[in-house]
């Protein structure tokens, strides 16, 4: 078998059909909030949320089909204390750069986006890092559950979702993450860290492979901008950011 490489991967070579865990699993939606999707909380990380926002339909496709499914709904928030007093002082060639607060607890920012909002029996577990698994109640909940398997969606693509990804795949999870509903600010990030988790820590999949392996029905996500091989370098928000 030929050696994995990233324009292969980003040409398509190894994106077929995936059968995803039926049972036994669990979505886990990452960080959809208001303050990386909306832009009157925008914590400042893009010049625009719409890299985030794309990753809005999808998720709420999933969300749709789990419910169908009756697989169980994990909403992470990234929420720090009053005064931001567990979040890491800037390091490296950051070191030095005042902190900025955001995301704490209580406050709107950290709220799910109305259009995601979790309805009752789904899950919400706040953290203060990247990952999902990082200082939370999810392994036990997991585990309590009998879950072998996450499916997992939401923002940001390079940090909280691949971070999530690593650890349910370092803990023995059959991981997989959707595609085309995630968002990163910078599209090289975006392609990357998808190609990291394929290579080594789980299976990059699409809404419609969950869609058909939940028996919902399959409509994927029309107009979903980022695609393999078209969108590595360059979007419309990046064009009218530049000029």
């Amino acid at each position: 078998m030929p050696r994995k490489t990233f324009q292969g991967w980003l040409d398509g070579e190894y994106s077929s059909p995936v059968e995803v865990a039926a049972s036994d699993v669990a979505l886990i939606v990452v960080d959809m909030q208001n303050a990386f999707l909306r832009e009157e909380y925008s914590l400042g990380i893009a010049e625009t949320q719409e890299p985030f926002a794309a990753a809005i339909p999808g998720t709420a496709n999933l969300i749709a089909a789990a419910r169908l499914a009756g697989v169980p709904i994990i909403y992470t928030r990234y929420a720090y204390l009053p005064g931001n007093e567990d979040q890491l002082s800037p390091a490296g060639r950051l070191e030095g750069t005042p902190l900025v607060p955001r995301l704490v607890e209580g406050t709107v920012d950290i709220e799910i986006i109305d259009e995601l909002a979790p309805e009752p029996g789904d899950i919400v577990l706040d953290k203060s890092r990247p990952s999902a698994f990082y200082g939370t109640r999810l392994e036990p909940f997991l585990t309590a559950k009998g879950i072998r398997s996450v499916v997992i969606c939401g923002v940001t693509t390079n940090i909280c979702v691949e971070t999530t990804a690593r650890d349910a795949s370092q803990k023995g999870y059959n991981t997989f993450v959707v595609e085309d509903a995630v968002g990163e600010a910078e599209l090289s990030r975006h392609w990357h860290a998808l190609y990291t988790i394929e290579f080594l820590f789980g299976t990059v999949c699409t809404v419609a492979d969950v869609q058909r392996s939940w028996g919902a029905p399959v409509t994927g996500v029309p107009g979903y901008p980022l695609k393999r091989g078209e969108n590595v370098t360059n979007l419309a928000w990046l064009e009218r950011t530049a000029s």
